[in-house]
């Protein structure tokens, strides 16, 4: 597994610098306190460590007791862009695997399901193209902006970690620069949904979304 996410690592890393503009899903992601991961084969803690240092994290290793350990993070928002939904899925579930939160947008009809409307739906346990959920291991936020809405940004370290933000959500985005800072204008008109792992991080999401403008709506 960390071979082939190591050879997808430098697939991103190429598209980064080609044409990402055709990359069709895009997965923000960061991890803001230290984590640890405790090998026992140097080689797959090198394999480990390599990866998140090419998603941008700070790490090192640390050998002692006969075993590795992989210590990283990456307090702000970056982003990564894949050509499909399925790669995308493949990405975010190694991310979550690997202590990261992530963002990741899905369409309103991802897996022949209706967010707008909830009516006779069973959120218990339900099954989305690509992914399953038992009961009780996940809760939805949707949420949507129909108009474009501005913000003005002077800072530029804000600028790209609520870009890499939206981005994950599945936002269009356009920007501009002038006289010293950034104006992000950015929409989402059709309902779109993330899945998270908790009621108290849904509820965070849904505030987060409606602060900045969207229609938010948690799913329980």
């Amino acid at each position: 597994m960390l071979k082939r996410i190591s050879r997808l690592l430098c697939f991103v890393a190429l598209a980064s610098v080609g044409s990402i503009a055709s990359a069709e899903e895009s997965i923000a992601f960061c991890l803001p306190e230290w984590k640890e991961m405790h090998f026992d084969d140097s080689a797959k803690a090198q394999q480990h460590l390599a990866a998140v240092q090419k998603l941008g994290c700070e790490a090192k290793i640390d050998n002692h007791g006969g075993h590795t350990d992989v210590v990283y993070r990456s307090p702000k928002w970056k982003s990564m862009e894949v050509a499909t939904d399925e790669l995308a899925h493949q990405w975010e579930s190694w991310l979550k695997k690997a202590g990261f939160e992530t963002l990741h947008g899905h369409a309103a009809d991802h897996g022949g399901d209706d967010h707008a409307g909830h009516e006779g739906r069973d959120h218990a346990a339900h099954d989305h193209a690509g992914h399953s959920h038992a009961a009780g291991q996940v809760e939805e936020v949707n949420y949507r902006i129909t108009d474009w809405k501005t913000i003005h940004i002077e800072n530029q370290e804000q600028l790209a970690e609520l870009t890499a933000m939206l981005k994950g959500l599945g936002c269009e985005l356009k920007s501009s620069q002038h006289s010293g800072h950034a104006d992000l204008s950015f929409r989402c008109p059709q309902w779109k949904h993330i899945e998270v792992g908790s009621h108290q991080v849904a509820t965070t999401w849904e505030q987060w979304l409606a602060k900045t403008g969207f229609e938010a709506k948690h799913v329980h």
